[in-house]
């Protein structure tokens, strides 16, 4: 049997209504719903309540009496805080919950309202390149009748509803009759954004096996490389160093391949791989032998933290001659920019 990712919607929104109503009795408590700055180690200062604030925005968006005068105070009210959060956000952005607030506000069409859709507008550097007030559409928006598994398994995300995207991406895999490049590209950001590293595995190996058979070299140079590092952080080196072994024949034809970010980047997961097998190893002698190759050329053009790595791999592979070139050529480099 289907299931109806409608229901399932209408499911997880059953509290946002809950939210609601409990900030329309008498004695509504915004305290869940107003700006609330938390630093974040990752992201820096951010607010608490943002995605509570998005929820309600939700639910009063879904009502059919969403035009009523008694959501007009609140929707205002979410609308001042989200311009507060937009202007100190670490991350600035626009954020979803901003579209929301405008849109229903704009209904009751109150002049005092320009105001805070131009400070909405000019909150950040993003809004004020990105976000445009007056063309907010209702095509723009997330709606239940309208929204398909993609659309559900974004929403999930900007919502942290782990639980409920967890279900929506196993309907959207389920719903897949095909295997390709599109859809496995988009499972691949799905499985990153939900930090599943072992699926976001999975989908490197199809997605490289298509490109290696349809004989898009470069392409296929790209997702192994990333299969391989995704794989290192596993500790599943063997099939690592298999991944940049049929890789390295493929790149090397490339003139000056050492020089651009992908060979730079296939160079450091090589350099990773050898340090896992040792430098006796015949792995880590097929892979070092045409990075050594293209060093002896190129040890005039690179980056200070490229001469870095570089060298410390001469020095692990044996080959000191070549590591004491790097170290002067990173010097006179280093000289230049003082001077």
């Amino acid at each position: 049997m289907k299931t109806d990712h409608k229901q399932v919607l209408l499911q997880m929104m059953a509290p946002y209504h809950e939210m609601l109503d409990h900030l329309m009795g008498e004695t509504g408590d915004f305290s869940q719903v107003d700006y609330a700055e938390k630093q974040d180690a990752t992201y820096g200062k951010r607010d608490a309540n943002y995605t509570n604030r998005f929820k309600v925005l939700l639910a009063i968006y879904h009502r059919e009496d969403r035009h009523a005068p008694h959501y007009e105070s609140i929707v205002r009210r979410l609308l001042t805080n989200e311009i507060i959060d937009r202007q100190t956000n670490s991350y600035q952005g626009i954020g979803e919950a901003l579209y929301y607030c405008v849109f229903l506000l704009k209904q009751y069409n109150r002049d005092e309202d320009q105001k805070l859709f131009s400070q909405a507008k000019e909150a950040n550097f993003d809004t004020s390149c990105g976000f445009e007030p007056n063309r907010i559409r209702e095509q723009h928006l997330f709606h239940i009748d309208t929204a398909d598994l993609s659309d559900c398994i974004r929403l999930t995300e900007d919502l942290l509803e782990m639980t409920y995207h967890s279900t929506f991406v196993d309907l959207w895999i389920a719903e897949q009759t095909c295997w390709n490049s599109e859809n496995l590209t988009e499972l691949l950001y799905i499985e990153r954004n939900r930090k599943h590293i072992e699926g976001e595995i999975e989908v490197l190996r199809k997605l490289a096996a298509l490109e290696k058979n349809a004989g898009n070299d470069h392409q296929y140079c790209y997702l192994a490389s990333n299969l391989a590092e995704k794989l290192i952080t596993q500790g599943q080196f063997e099939e690592a160093t298999l991944s940049m072994e049929s890789v390295i024949p493929l790149i090397i034809k490339e003139d000056r391949w050492c020089m651009v970010g992908l060979g730079r980047q296939m160079i450091q997961t090589c350099i990773n791989i050898m340090y896992y097998h040792g430098a006796d190893s015949p792995h880590s002698l097929t892979l070092w032998q045409p990075i050594e190759g293209f060093l002896e050329q190129a040890v005039q053009n690179m980056s200070l933290s490229q001469y870095d790595r570089v060298t410390s791999a001469c020095q692990f592979m044996g080959n000191i001659q070549l590591a004491q070139i790097l170290i002067e050529n990173r010097d006179k480099h280093i000289d230049q920019f003082n001077f």
